[in-house]
């Protein structure tokens, strides 16, 4: 699961080994369009689809809305108890890119 709720629904915790493993996936994804911009010879930016993929996937807006639905519950961004660090975890990934 990649977020745990609390006793009272009040609040989550993101799974750090869950969600790593869902960034991973988001960068198979990108490493196979750079792969295939490579072959292609055309110009990429790293850096810039690394940060598309994450905008478009509304990470934080996806996790709540799943667990909203399910849980019957009316959790907020703020109701994350781990955010800065789930928020680090994302800058890493996208400092991946960004040295390519």
């Amino acid at each position: 699961m990649i977020a745990t709720l609390n006793k009272s629904k009040t609040a989550l915790t993101i799974n750090r080994q869950e969600f790593k493993m869902a960034l991973a996936k988001m960068g198979d994804g990108i490493d196979k369009q750079i792969a295939a911009l490579k072959r292609a010879k055309q110009s990429y930016d790293a850096a810039e689809m690394a940060n598309e993929v994450i905008a478009e996937a509304n990470i934080f807006e996806a996790i709540i809305e799943g667990f909203n639905e399910a849980e019957g519950t009316s959790l907020k961004l703020a109701d994350i108890t781990n955010r800065e660090a789930v928020q680090g975890w994302i800058d890493e990934f996208l400092e991946k890119y960004a040295e390519r």
